[in-house]
């Protein structure tokens, strides 16, 4: 978890806030960072079906689990355009889309050139290895360490332990995973602790537009926004029905987002609020150092000092607060996933009606419910 990069919450999840350059640099720094931590680490590519499938309560188990790996994962880029506007309209604008479709050849490219190695893992038709073979025409450089497309049964432990051990054989430096979502991202939760790959990235079916399978849109049609349209029209019997109610559940809960922020806005009295001093406890500690550091950064709330040096509970008075600011919902956020890691009670109290309302429809009020279950279960175990 990054908790010091600077970030958007977009419906629960959260969003980097980067550009192409600025994301193919902090993957190949992830790269590089396993040599000295031997952590493989997740990037996702998030559009408005990574919302719906998170917050879906058709499936609520695979929803949470979906939603704890987005919320988990090292980076995530903006695959969609409604992203990019909700981010916009809420005041932390995002500076572009990131897509698969382009992300992949992009980091190809600059793979090629420090001599990093990639492995293609799923879509279909072929699709991988003709991604493979196309990429490595336009880098010769480019070290391909493989490619498969097995038919994943996520329950089938010995065909997912096989396909495991066949990557790790080829020692890749990012492991391209196009199974689509939620699949891809369940599978690398489920599967990473038999992992040895620095990068794993989630791309849906990128394979099928970089290998010409699938067509994309005009760029026009891209960066404004239209390009479901082109795609739906591709196979409207298959689309239709994702694209259209997708969006209308999108617009759904974005709408009560839209409009608590501005009526916050219309009626913030604009007070300037107290942050308590705070010593951090056993500061070498790096969940401690992220907790306070997050802590610090909401300056709008006052906290309670912390007097219990096994800091079981943290309290937070929101007795001053009448609005929660877009730029300190992701510093919100954060902290309440490191106090539910370390197994820290944190108490919200004093919360008004609009800074409530705002953590549901910024779909983090579950974190405060998760922190104190897992509190006290920790208390219980211990």
């Amino acid at each position: 978890m990054q908790s010091l990069y600077d970030r958007s919450v977009l419906l629960g999840i959260p969003v980097d806030n980067l550009n192409m350059d600025g994301t193919i640099n902090r993957i190949m720094s992830m790269v590089d960072q396993y040599r000295h931590d031997r952590r493989n680490r997740l990037v996702a590519t998030a559009n408005v079906d990574f919302i719906i499938n998170s917050h879906s309560r058709k499936k609520r188990q695979q929803s949470a689990e979906l939603l704890d790996t987005l919320r988990s994962a090292d980076l995530v880029t903006a695959d969609g355009m409604p992203l990019v506007w909700l981010s916009r309209l809420l005041g932390r604008p995002l500076p572009e889309r990131i897509t698969g479709a382009d992300l992949v050849p992009a980091l190809a490219e600059q793979a090629s050139l420090i001599g990093k190695s990639v492995y293609f893992f799923g879509g279909n038709k072929g699709s991988a290895k003709q991604t493979a073979k196309l990429l490595s025409e336009r880098h010769p450089e480019l070290k391909v360490a493989g490619y498969s497309a097995p038919m994943i049964d996520m329950d089938d432990n010995l065909e997912n332990m096989i396909e495991i051990a066949r990557i790790n054989i080829t020692n890749p430096d990012i492991l391209f995973i196009a199974l689509g979502n939620p699949k891809q991202e369940l599978w690398f939760k489920r599967y990473s602790k038999y992992l040895k790959v620095p990068v794993s990235m989630g791309i849906g079916g990128t394979f099928e537009f970089i290998s010409g399978q699938t067509s994309r849109a005009p760029r026009w049609m891209q960066k404004t926004g239209f390009e479901w349209i082109y795609r739906m029209l591709q196979d409207p019997r298959r689309l239709i029905k994702r694209y259209i109610i997708g969006l209308f559940n999108f617009n759904l809960m974005v709408l009560p987002l839209i409009i608590l922020n501005w009526l916050g806005k219309l009626f913030n009295r604009g007070t300037e609020f107290l942050t308590t001093d705070i010593t951090p406890i056993m500061p070498g500690d790096q969940n401690y150092s992220q907790l306070f550091y997050n802590l610090t950064r909401l300056k709008s709330v006052k906290i309670k000092p912390i007097m219990d040096r096994e800091m079981s509970q943290l309290t937070l008075d929101f007795n001053a607060i009448h609005f929660i600011h877009a730029s300190e919902v992701y510093y919100l956020m954060n902290m309440l996933m490191i106090a539910q890691q370390m197994g820290v009670k944190l108490e919200l109290v004093n919360l008004r009606l609009i800074p409530k309302l705002l953590l549901r429809v910024y779909r983090i009020a579950d974190l405060l419910e998760n922190s104190k279950n897992h509190a006290t279960k920790t208390v219980a175990e211990a």
